[in-house]
């Protein structure tokens, strides 16, 4: 797997990526590679996009080695930014996407920091989004959000690429411990 790391060239609209190898390969899921009816593809911390995940002021990977229990903690960011890629979606098919986060008990920020989930099919494709807030949420209790995000594949579509991402970038504020345990797409 690789865990693909956006630096302070992503924000210049410059290609500043690096790559890390994690080994393995694949598509970045890990239950079914084509998920059928109601299957769900789990896209782990390190099959997903960070910007500044390489520095570990702003972000730490925990429990790295052992994908069930790992997690990409945002430690202290201004600029949120969690993309995920899925490349084997369908055409005619419907997929719900989102995330499984948790909030750390001495998380900050994010209660004047709304977050948007905002994605698309292709590289061309256009945007759909949902704003999200935060507040309320039980501390150290994974969730998944947003509760209900559907995205169709047109059948005309050429690039079935799913991509989509967490958000945060508009406010200019500190904020830390939100937790990234996984993204997911389901075939509904």
């Amino acid at each position: 797997m690789q865990l693909q790391i956006a630096g302070a060239g992503e924000r210049n609209k410059r290609s500043c990526m690096s790559t890390i190898d994690h080994g393995g390969g694949g598509t970045g899921g890990r239950r079914k590679k084509h998920p059928t009816e109601k299957e769900e593809v789990i896209l782990h911390p390190r099959d997903l996009k960070i910007a500044w995940g390489s520095d570990g002021t702003q972000w730490k990977i925990e429990h790295s080695n052992d994908e069930q229990n790992s997690y990409a903690e945002a430690v202290k960011v201004i600029w949120f930014e969690v993309k995920a890629t899925y490349k084997n979606a369908k055409r005619g098919s419907k997929y719900n996407i989102g995330f499984n986060i948790s909030l750390k008990s001495e998380a900050f920020g994010w209660e004047s920091s709304p977050v948007f989930l905002m994605a698309k099919v292709g590289e061309s494709g256009s945007y759909t989004w949902k704003r999200l807030y935060l507040t309320d949420m039980e501390a150290e209790k994974p969730f998944n959000i947003p509760d209900n995000f559907e995205i169709v594949i047109p059948i005309t579509a050429k690039d079935t690429t799913l991509q989509f991402g967490l958000y945060e970038i508009w406010g200019g504020r500190w904020k830390g411990g939100l937790c990234i345990h996984h993204a997911y797409v389901t075939k509904v």
